[in-house]
């Protein structure tokens, strides 16, 4: 066997420079895709003033739809007054909101692994600070009524912000020229 057949010899198993080059292309497209569902995490939208304002409406619509619920089968989880009410969702909105970009960037990893259960009992301290600060007008009618309002509360708002990531994300795609769906 001569040594110059097997450099003209191609292995089968190694791709062509082309193959290469067309695995590079779909692997950066992947990522710039992926950048988007990762930089939506908790985010609502990438303008923070309009997450925030997003965020706002979200809690209160959710929160009313849990205390309704409660009301409604007649378990109250809180005793509150209107503008107990208005304070306590906007300090639960701004304070989560800052607490949480600083889990985002700290405890990542830690937020990760427990899947979400960090959140909610970040939430749950929150909600009693909440609480302890207003005194009138938005006070949880005992512990048990806290942790029901925040689990619920908790999925309830996952799902609806899910569903508004998807909206916005497909506004988006249509308004770039992108395919509808």
């Amino acid at each position: 066997m001569n040594p110059n057949d097997n450099k003209n010899d191609k292995d089968p198993k190694k791709p062509t420079e082309e193959e290469l080059l067309e695995l590079l292309k779909e692997l950066k497209n992947r990522k710039n895709n992926k950048r988007i569902p990762l930089s939506l995490g908790f985010l609502l939208h990438r303008n923070y003033l309009i997450h925030m304002i997003l965020s706002l409406i979200v809690n209160f619509v959710i929160s009313a739809v849990v205390l309704g619920f409660a009301a409604g089968i007649h378990q109250p989880l809180m005793s509150i007054t209107i503008l107990g009410y208005l304070l306590g969702i906007l300090m639960l909105t701004v304070v989560e909101n800052f607490v949480k970009i600083l889990m985002f960037k700290y405890l990542l990893r830690i937020m990760i692994l427990s899947l979400g259960i960090l959140s909610v009992f970040v939430q749950i301290i929150i909600l009693y600070g909440i609480d302890l600060v207003l005194q009138q007008g938005f006070q949880f009618n005992g512990v048990e009524s806290l942790f029901i309002f925040a689990f619920i509360f908790s999925i309830l708002r996952v799902i609806c912000s899910n569903y508004i990531r998807r909206w916005l994300y497909r506004e988006r795609l249509t308004i770039f020229g992108g395919k509808h769906q």
